[in-house]
């Protein structure tokens, strides 16, 4: 069928596209991506005509291309590779590992935090730990230490207040 007019191939293509679209979703087994293939076959054979060439079997060539996209497909399945994307987008998209910056903040803080903790009285020390913690409730801290609701209330005011002024401050540990 060599030297096809634009009016045989679009006659073609209505013609056979339902049988390539068949047959790529039977040898894929129906994946979601066989459409796909049958769309990137119609596209490389029409690029190849658009480009001069001339194919003597459109059929055969067609279902040839289908082919070796469908194995293409697979082994990049096979490699885990997912999809190809431009560089830029990939950069914007977010490293779920902090960078080593915030790593180091985050220890340093942590630290500072801790030693602000060390640094109260051992009453409104354990009220606040048990409170932030452990999550118990104030009732249940009182039972536990045997004090009033209103009194590891107190404790806790305490603590806060301490965190808070050492917050302020460039506290970092008693001297």
């Amino acid at each position: 069928m060599p030297d096809r007019s634009a009016k045989d191939l679009s006659a073609f293509a209505r013609e056979f596209h339902g049988t390539l679209a068949d047959h790529t979703r039977k040898m894929m087994r129906g994946a979601p991506e066989a459409e796909d293939i049958a769309q990137e076959s119609w596209a490389k054979v029409l690029s190849g005509i658009a480009s001069g060439g001339t194919i003597a079997n459109l059929r055969g060539y067609l279902l040839k291309v289908a082919r070796n996209l469908m194995i293409d497909h697979r082994r990049r399945e096979a490699l885990g590779i997912e999809t190809w994307a431009p560089e830029d987008a990939v950069a914007r998209i977010a490293d779920p590992q902090p960078s080593a910056e915030h790593q180091l903040i985050t220890r340093d803080e942590l630290r500072r935090m801790d030693a602000i903790i060390q640094a109260m009285p051992a009453r409104p020390r354990q009220v606040f730990r048990l409170s932030r913690f452990e999550g118990l409730s104030f009732a249940e801290i009182g039972r536990r230490l045997g004090i009033s609701r209103q009194t590891v209330h107190d404790h806790m005011t305490k603590a806060l207040i301490a965190i808070q002024l050492a917050a302020d401050s460039d506290f970092d540990g008693p001297a």
